[in-house]
């Protein structure tokens, strides 16, 4: 009899209920789990394909199901032996291991094409898997994509490496032991292998490595690329038992699983490290999720875990039956999205894009994740808005769905009076909600700085419109902040117009003109009409409001004959009242000349 293990999750993990756990019926009888797994209870092990669940017997006898979990093939794969491993790559292949009292085989099928008289899928390549004179049971198993590499590790520490399997397999040759003759690339007799893995190429890394679990460490070989072919390079002094071991949801790193901690180990060494106690038997990825199953223990009121705590008050009589607990784990946003426990659980696969659990009776449960509105929601209950966040970018939701996650934690925090917190989450909702919505919250004087953040980042987006221009410019001059408005008006950057041919101001120029010049700041209205041309209006703005007739003057001389004619005539008589003989030569030089003389 074992006891409760410790395996409560220290304060750092979060926990929430994002998956239910539903029980799978037979399609025939709504009363009982799915046939197959009731009357073929001896599953050896079960993985999940393209084409539905493949589930293999302790009797060597293969079962393909479909989305109802309904037998669509069944074959006798291995007559007076077991399948122990099974793993599918390019799309319809499959290759398995097989124990047999003398020596394990290596089986590669393809399952969409058929034996015109069994109806069996057809038996690609059948060899012995073979390292020395002594057969060893085949403790893991790992293929690429392609299946151009496969690793098969024994239980005597010895690693085994089949290069270019899919040359032979998608050859010609007819012989079932076509198939090239494996490396050994690791030995260690007394360190048994208990996982294996992959890390296929990437942008950043064009080689293959394969990652190898022992039970006291990980080791890394590289497999293709310059510098292969060497010997495997220790990553961690930190291995696992068996089963404990998996490839991360990337396909980049290996997730290494100790009764202390969870380990994530890449080509270069440890990565992240979370702390989580308790004993492991085994551990799945799902997407971005990692789930772990407890070993059988007897529960106790007395347990360390709530969750055990739990089912003993839920279940007054549980007549000492040993229970499995099992955790998903969402490492990317460090919460618990579940944590329940279940009636032994023989197997964990992953099929339809859920998560399945086979308990040793026969019952088939699934693992239903909530949609992510509802985890949001309970999310917002409890005011986890960046929280939110991160679970929305995992959940690769659209820029909109983000940005009302924005808006919302906006509002709570423009409601616990921390604005300037709000207007940063505000500013993250432009494009996607209403100007006017922020707007109004900051209208108030004592909240105008904020707003002025606002207003400068919708100009910088383009996104701006006449009426954000004459806000902004009226608070800067509201403000006296003369640095932020020669900064704004005095602005280089421009963007493209909706033709894609003209540059832009990010801001409306008649608008800045005139808000500049109902505020009194001429100096910066005449900069912004000198600047873009706006002749006429720096005249007005030189004459009638700075009275700056000199520079007016100097400026008309360099309009030429037409324009300075143009506006003498608007102009001349308070030119004339003021600068008398300057204004006397300019029309002089106008009367008797094509072009006015610079001086």
């Amino acid at each position: 009899m074992s006891v409760a293990p410790s395996a409560a999750a220290p304060s750092a993990w979060r926990q929430f209920t994002f998956f239910d756990i539903v029980p799978v019926k037979d399609v025939h009888d709504l009363a009982n789990s799915p046939d197959i797994f009731r009357k073929t209870p001896e599953f050896s092990c079960i993985i999940s394909t393209s084409l539905g669940p493949l589930v293999a017997d302790i009797h060597g006898s293969m079962y393909l199901l479909n989305n109802d979990f309904e037998t669509t093939k069944s074959w006798i794969a291995h007559a007076g032996g077991r399948v122990t491993h099974m793993v599918e790559r390019n799309v319809e292949r499959i290759t398995q291991e097989e124990s047999s009292v003398h020596q394990p085989l290596l089986k590669v099928w393809d399952l969409q094409a058929s034996e015109k008289k069994s109806g069996a899928p057809v038996l690609l390549r059948s060899v012995k898997v073979q390292s020395g004179t002594r057969p060893h049971p085949v403790s893991a198993i790992a293929v690429t994509s392609s299946l151009a590499y496969l690793a098969v590790g024994l239980a005597d520490g010895t690693v085994l490496l089949y290069r270019h399997l899919d040359q032979s397999i998608f050859s010609n040759s007819t012989s079932l032991t076509n198939v090239p003759k494996p490396r050994t690339v690791h030995e260690s007799p007394t360190d048994p292998v208990t996982g294996l893995g992959f890390r296929e190429p990437t942008e950043d890394n064009p080689n293959v490595y394969l990652f190898i679990v022992t039970i006291s460490r990980v080791l890394v070989y590289q497999v293709s690329g310059k510098g292969s072919g060497g010997t495997p390079t220790a990553v961690d002094e930190v291995g696992c038992a068996l089963g404990c071991a998996a490839m991360d949801w990337h396909a980049k790193d290996i997730v290494v699983a100790r009764d202390e901690a969870i380990y994530i180990c890449g080509i270069e060494g440890r990565g992240a490290c979370y702390a989580y106690e308790g004993h492991k038997v085994s551990v799945h990825t799902h997407r971005n999720y990692l789930v772990i199953v407890s070993p059988p223990f007897v529960p106790s009121a007395s347990a360390a875990s709530a969750t055990v705590r739990n089912f003993v008050a839920q279940n007054a009589s549980v007549d000492n039956a040993d229970i499995t607990k099992v955790v998903v784990f969402d490492l990317e946003n460090k919460l618990v999205a579940y944590s329940g426990t279940s009636d032994g659980v023989r197997d964990v696969f992953s099929s339809h894009d859920q998560v399945y659990l086979l308990t040793n009776d026969g019952r088939l449960n699934a693992l239903e994740e909530r949609p992510t509105s509802a985890k949001l929601e309970l999310l917002y209950r409890k005011s986890l808005y960046l929280l939110a966040l991160n679970l929305a970018k995992t959940q690769h939701l659209d820029d909109a769905s983000i940005a009302d996650i924005h808006r919302q934690y906006g509002d709570h925090l423009y409601s616990k009076g921390d604005y300037d917190g709000a207007m940063q989450q505000f500013v993250q909702t432009i494009g996607h909600v209403q100007p006017s919505y922020v707007i109004r919250k900051f209208l108030d004087a004592q909240r105008i700085h904020n707003l002025v953040t606002y207003l400068q980042e919708l100009h910088n987006l383009g996104l701006a419109n006449s009426d954000h221009t004459t806000l902004l410019l009226n608070t800067y001059t509201k403000l006296k902040d003369v640095a932020r408005l020669d900064s704004f008006i005095k602005t280089e950057s421009r963007r493209m117009s909706p033709d894609g041919e003209t540059e832009e101001l990010p801001f409306d120029l008649e608008t800045a003109i005139r808000v500049c010049r109902q505020a009194g700041f001429f100096d910066h209205a005449s900069y912004l009409a000198k600047k873009y041309n706006r002749h006429e209006d720096y005249l007005q703005i030189q004459i009638e409001d700075a009275g700056n007739y000199k520079d007016a003057l100097t400026y008309l001389r360099k309009l030429g004959t037409e324009a300075a004619e143009s506006n003498m005539a608007r102009y001349g008589r308070a030119l004339l009242e003021n600068l008398p003989t300057e204004t006397t030569d300019l029309l002089i030089d106008l009367c008797t000349s094509l072009a006015p003389r610079c001086r």
